[in-house]
């Protein structure tokens, strides 16, 4: 009851903090969202090379894992399963066009296509 009363008499001043809290997420759910875009990009290019061509829902599931380990509990909390599915879209889309275009990162994913056929040939 007493905290009734409290917020009661203190309505403004709660509305501003709350206000102020609301800021503060939005603002850090806007800078953050580049900074997972960049670590989704390294993780699609892992995945791309460890997993190769044609095995997508594995490789999907091999990067949301490997972003919720690495990804702070705050930022758990601010982005949504449904947020995360959307970058990880966005950013593919991004890096099947930076992997057409830059002959470095087509070689890193080639050389782990190389080292699987070479595996597979081994283990015959």
């Amino acid at each position: 009851m007493e905290i009734i009363k409290f917020l009661v008499a203190n309505w403004d001043s709660v509305l501003v903090v709350v206000g102020f809290l609301a800021l503060v997420a939005v603002l850090i759910k806007r800078g953050e969202t580049k900074i997972l875009k960049n670590i989704l990009f390294k993780l699609v290019t892992q995945a791309e090379r460890e997993f190769g061509s044609g095995t997508g829902a594995l490789k999907y599931a091999a990067v949301s894992d490997w972003l919720y380990q690495r990804m702070p509990a705050v930022l758990k909390f601010l982005f949504t399963e449904k947020d995360i599915d959307s970058m990880i879209e966005a950013v593919l889309a991004e890096a099947k066009e930076k992997w057409g275009t830059n002959d470095n990162v087509k070689q890193y994913i080639q050389e782990g296509e190389l080292a699987r056929q070479v595996a597979v040939y081994v283990a015959e």
